[in-house]
């Protein structure tokens, strides 16, 4: 069973969005354009979203993400 994961950074340059088939980077959070979810270079969930919260005294960055199985 997949849990849902909410990883919240304050930099959102943290966060990279990569096409399909391009190489992720080996360092911070990407998310490709079909949903999956890489951290530090390792494939971590499926169905992603991202959203940047300008509406708070500290602006953060918050990935949204289904955790992968074992």
């Amino acid at each position: 069973m997949t849990e849902l994961r909410v990883e919240r950074f304050s930099n959102p340059a943290f966060l990279t969005h990569v096409g399909a088939g391009d190489d992720v980077p080996a360092s911070g959070w990407a998310i490709r354009f079909d949903g999956d979810v890489f951290f530090d270079g390792e494939h971590v969930g499926r169905s992603g979203k991202y959203m940047f919260d300008r509406d708070r005294a500290t602006p953060y960055a918050e990935i949204t993400y289904e955790e992968l199985d074992g």
